[in-house]
């Protein structure tokens, strides 16, 4: 499951960047920022999180 959420935030980030809602370096700041997270303790929880979240919002009864 990371895998598509990640292939779908990278192509929202691509059409920001190319509509000129976003600069490069505002990406590049977010994706160091990300790394440098996902390296801490709190990488479990946002991840935990997340998957909540996704399956919450994806979840059919």
């Amino acid at each position: 499951m990371t895998l598509p959420l990640v292939a779908f935030l990278a192509v929202v980030v691509f059409l920001l960047v190319r509509s000129g809602e976003l600069r490069a370096w505002q990406v590049v700041l977010v994706a160091l920022f990300g790394f440098y997270l996902a390296r801490t303790h709190l990488a479990d929880p946002i991840a935990a999180a997340v998957t909540w979240i996704v399956q919450g919002l994806t979840h059919t009864t």
